[in-house]
């Protein structure tokens, strides 16, 4: 699982035509396994429910704006909600897979328990998200602040620290300081 989303690294393929392939190529699952999907995933659900899966989309926007997910992702399941309150039973997917939105969450500590808690035991997570050591990732960030937006500045040595405490064991890789990807297994009790 550790090299799950290398086609993050270059902004060209971001979830879109042959970087999609290398995912679905890379992730182990099985057919009607229960997908979380969070954040800037292009048409990740179209093509995860094509290969079986039962996929589940969260939105926090609202559905009477013209989403991406939503034009893109046919036969998906949408749940409006926030990745700090999720509205799911426990223990009920078998992979959550958050893009670009960890760091926009008002409590990550919060939403970090929330995935923990839906995600089953042995369940995957991927997170993929900006990195803030670099100085054009810090600059959006700031900008999102002044803005008003939600934003937090978590770094990959955090994300691993958080999940650690959760019983997730995992790898973390750094895409020349733009991106990080962690890629974790939560361990049973």
């Amino acid at each position: 699982m550790k090299k799950v989303l290398f086609h993050l690294a270059d902004e060209d393929e971001k979830l879109s035509g042959n970087g999609i392939d290398f995912l679905l190529n890379h992730l182990d699952y099985s057919i009607g396994e229960k997908v979380l999907l969070v954040g800037d995933i292009g048409r990740l659900g179209k093509e995860l429910r094509l290969s079986g899966l039962n996929v589940t989309i969260l939105e926090d926007s609202d559905y009477e704006d013209m989403c991406y997910s939503l034009v893109h992702n046919e036969n998906c399941n949408f749940v409006k909600g926030k990745l700090e309150y999720l509205p799911f039973e426990d223990n009920y997917f078998s992979k959550v897979i958050v893009l670009e939105q960890f760091n926009h969450t008002n409590n990550y500590e919060k939403a970090s328990s929330e995935i923990s808690r839906v995600l089953k035991n042995n369940g995957d997570l991927i997170l993929e998200d900006l990195n803030m050591y670099n100085i054009k990732n810090k600059m959006k960030y700031l900008k999102r602040r002044i803005c008003g937006l939600c934003a937090n500045h978590c770094n990959p040595s955090d994300i691993k620290r958080i999940f650690s405490n959760l019983r997730f064991d995992g790898v973390m890789e750094d895409f020349e300081s733009k991106k990080y990807v962690y890629v974790a297994r939560k361990r049973m009790l």
